[in-house]
């Protein structure tokens, strides 16, 4: 079931003390799909394709897994012969360790190695292989106008802090999509996301704890240690009450996730490296992932 992006945001509204002065609105958006993003890497989801052999041992991975992720997806399991279901038939899965490699690269292309099996133009491998969450344009759409926008069809915006609709420089941090342009009048479809309902507020309290803890540091920076007086301290307090919160909401997506509480272990970074709202968060390129195969 797709969840639209201000589902998202009114539960994190709900979990955190702040409004548009204290944190704007497209900043809270960014720490949802931080979030989502890293609830991908803990949690991926899976995408089956059906591959055709050509009598080969080499099989173009981008070529051939249509929603392949490179530096992030991995394949999970290889069914050959794929099973007929309609005739009952039992699937046949190839052995991890011995029967493939996904890891196999020349000039620049990753390629699916078969050692021991060159499928037949009549036999087809079932692919199972995990993809991040994505995020699509939903049937919510409004009306919107806006002198001299510049936008076209399908480009990724979201609205600042001046209530101005601006182009995303990357769609990870787009709250909708443009669906159709009429000079100074457009139209955005809102995003949602897949994400199984099940772990629907886990996510959103990951997303509350980065923004809580960005809020932890809006006021410790904004109280001047050097005059102690009533405001300065207001926001120390106010700074500590928040990245409190923000452990005890991070601890809980980890616990609902299975992760490390105690932050030893494999789980989410600590809270706090999403900090500057004005920017991109620091959207990792190096992901460690929570499962593993066993070669």
């Amino acid at each position: 079931m797709a969840i639209a992006i201000n589902v998202f945001l009114s539960q994190l509204d709900s979990l955190i003390d702040a409004d548009d002065d204290i944190l704007p609105q497209y900043a809270r958006y960014k720490f949802i799909r931080a979030a989502v993003e890293q609830y991908s890497d803990d949690s991926p989801d899976d995408v089956t394709d059906d591959v055709s052999g050509d009598g080969g041992k080499y099989y173009g991975i981008s070529a051939n897994l249509t929603s392949w992720v490179e530096g992030w997806s991995i394949i999970r399991s290889i069914e050959y012969p794929a099973a007929d279901i309609s005739s009952d038939e039992a699937p046949t899965y190839l052995d991890s360790n011995e029967d493939w490699d996904d890891e196999y690269w020349q000039g620049g292309t990753r390629y699916l190695y078969l050692p021991n099996h060159e499928p037949a133009s009549t036999e087809t491998m079932r692919i199972k292989y995990s993809v991040p969450y994505s995020w699509s344009a939903s049937s919510v759409t409004s009306s919107e106008t806006q002198a001299g926008h510049t936008f076209t069809a399908n480009d990724y915006v979201y609205r600042d802090a001046s209530d101005v609709w601006q182009a995303a420089a990357d769609a990870l941090l787009a709250t909708h999509q443009v669906t159709a342009v009429d000079g100074d009048d457009f139209i955005v479809a809102m995003l949602t996301v897949d994400v199984p309902t099940a772990d629907f507020f886990a996510v959103c309290n990951l997303a509350a704890c980065l923004a809580l803890q960005a809020m932890a540091n809006k006021f410790s920076k904004s109280s001047d240690r050097n005059v102690i007086n009533a405001d300065s301290v207001k926001h120390m307090t106010r700074a500590s009450e928040h990245a409190k919160r923000a452990k005890e909401l991070c601890a809980m997506y980890r616990e609902h996730m299975g992760l490390s509480v105690d932050g030893k272990g494999t789980g989410v970074k600590p809270g706090g490296e999403f900090v500057d709202w004005d920017t991109s968060p620091g959207w990792r390129s190096n992901r460690q992932y929570l499962f593993h195969r066993d070669r």
